[in-house]
């Protein structure tokens, strides 16, 4: 685990404190949970909308190299 300090404003750390009163809970550990959660929420959202187009060109056939070649056709070598 690694330390690190935060700067909060006096109604959040008021609200962190009676939060941790109430699950019994260190404040640091109230945090921790909060930024785990968010950051899971964010993973998950990503991989959602990974699986929304996932397979959304399986039915097309596409080369890569031919796509390149023709994308380059009108370049001339120096």
């Amino acid at each position: 685990m690694k330390r690190t300090q935060i700067y909060i404003d006096d109604k959040t750390y008021g609200n962190l404190k009676k939060e941790s009163r109430l699950k019994g809970l260190s404040i640091s550990e109230i945090i921790r949970e909060s930024v785990q959660k968010k950051l899971s929420s964010r993973v998950e959202r990503m991989l959602r909308a990974t699986d929304s187009i996932c397979g959304l060109w399986k039915d097309r056939r596409f080369d890569v190299d031919e796509f390149l070649r023709a994308a380059r056709k009108d370049r001339k070598a120096w």
